[in-house]
């Protein structure tokens, strides 16, 4: 019900933008006398001239917007952060209220509520010059509208799937355990359930949930084609659902959430000893368990797989009145080198700032002093980063749902795939009309 609620906001929202804009044009040749009363509004304008950017994130980019403002006159730019977790709620009533600032970062996991056609900036089109930049980012497929007609969003930067695990611990029960050979071990779906079933007799545990490997492996697919026909399905996927149902039956799992209180016990008492995440865990990790440090390392994820966790997102709010002035902010901030210098944990979303002389030959401490930029980058660029839509939250939590349903039966999971194939499908349908 809440993907319905969203979804029908969102459609509202456009029809009432398409509506503005059409009684805009006809108030402009209307042959009535009527004299229009003067509308109050925030114009954004400094009494010297100076354009007021309002920018909205979680996280802030003040450095980056103290150069911006330096290098460009007559423009200022006020950020305002939200937490996380808020930010969707009040992107969406500032919009739907006309309320909203000139330029919003996104996250992936809420930015599909905001691709209907007319709430963002069409950035292919003037004042905009996005186009030029159609080689240079990751991510580029995923920044357009539900339509697919309209790029809305660019990338700053985006999170692959990393394996996260402890080194010693491998070592110890005989498994590989530098980094590059343990990434190859894992490649093999015989060999994560043989590490998974070897640790489980000392109640020490590889998998969260049966969701985690398929949810690698949805990753790689998305959720739908550009018909809308849901995408989670085929021998890849098949493959993971079996072994979730393995993993679940036989209890190798430590049925705890990495980012939970849960999860970080899992963590502190040796039982979690890998997880499969977004990159942006490795920090969280190090927060979790500061003593722990020089005893994990970072791989590339199970089966081998190069896989979109998550980015951030850089878009104009198509009420702005300095669309203008939002592009040059929108086109700084998305292409700035300090991106690339500040990342850790991510890869930024422009091309041509990877590769950065800190980054790549960095050690960190935490994970035994070992180079891990490098691979990041690498597994960003050859992952696919799907197009987002309104539909996709609703279809994640029906996805889930089917997994742990399917998890726990003996039913074979091309059964469980096709109803989920066939629920979610029908879902959209109904949303659509």
């Amino acid at each position: 019900m809440r993907g319905n609620a969203r979804l029908a906001i969102l459609l509202i929202i456009s029809m009432l933008l398409i509506l503005t804009m059409g009684c805009a044009k006809k108030v402009e040749g209307s042959d009535d006398k009527t004299e229009e009363q003067p509308v109050e509004t925030d114009s954004g304008e400094e009494s010297d001239g100076t354009v007021v950017l309002k920018l909205w994130s979680w996280y802030s980019y003040q450095g980056i917007i103290d150069s911006f403002e330096e290098e460009h006159e007559g423009i200022m730019v006020e950020e305002e952060l939200f937490p996380f977790d808020k930010c969707e709620e009040e992107y969406m009533r500032a919009i739907t209220s006309g309320e909203g600032p000139d330029v919003l970062i996104f996250d992936s996991g809420f930015f599909g509520h905001f691709t209907a056609s007319g709430i963002l900036q069409d950035l292919l089109k003037a004042p905009c010059s996005a186009g030029k930049y159609e080689n240079d980012f990751i991510g580029w497929e995923s920044g357009f509208s539900m339509d697919n007609n309209e790029l809305i969003s660019l990338t700053v930067t985006t999170a692959p799937y990393v394996a996260l695990y402890r080194a010693d611990i491998m070592e110890k029960y005989g498994f590989p355990h530098e980094p590059e050979e343990f990434g190859e071990f894992i490649k093999n779906p015989e060999n994560v359930l043989e590490i998974a079933r070897t640790l489980k007799k000392d109640d020490m545990y590889i998998f969260q949930y049966p969701t985690d490997l398929t949810d690698l492996t949805g990753a790689t697919l998305g959720f739908f084609d550009k018909d809308f026909k849901y995408n989670r399905f085929g021998d890849l996927f098949k493959l993971s659902l079996d072994m979730a149902k393995e993993t679940h039956q036989n209890d190798l799992e430590a049925r705890a959430n990495f980012w939970g209180e849960d999860g970080k016990e899992a963590i502190k008492q040796n039982k979690l000893v890998m997880v499969t995440l977004a990159s942006y865990a490795m920090l969280t990790l190090r927060n979790i368990a500061p003593e722990q440090s020089g005893l994990w390392r970072v791989t590339t994820p199970p089966l081998g797989l190069a896989a979109w966790a998550s980015d951030s997102r850089i878009g104009i709010n198509n009420q702005s009145k300095h669309k203008k002035e939002a592009w040059s902010l929108v086109e700084y901030i998305a292409t700035h080198k300090g991106t690339g210098g500040a990342a850790f944990d991510v890869v930024p979303g422009y091309k041509k700032v990877h590769g950065y002389g800190h980054n790549m030959n960095r050690e960190e401490d935490y994970f035994g002093n070992q180079i891990v930029y490098p691979m990041l980058e690498e597994l960003a660029i050859n992952m696919y980063q799907y197009r987002l839509t309104p539909f996709d939250s609703q279809a994640l939590q029906m996805y889930r749902d089917g997994v742990w349903r399917a998890a726990s039966d003996s039913l074979p999971s091309e059964v469980h795939i096709d109803k989920m194939k066939k629920d979610i499908e029908e879902s959209v349908e109904l949303m659509n009309k």
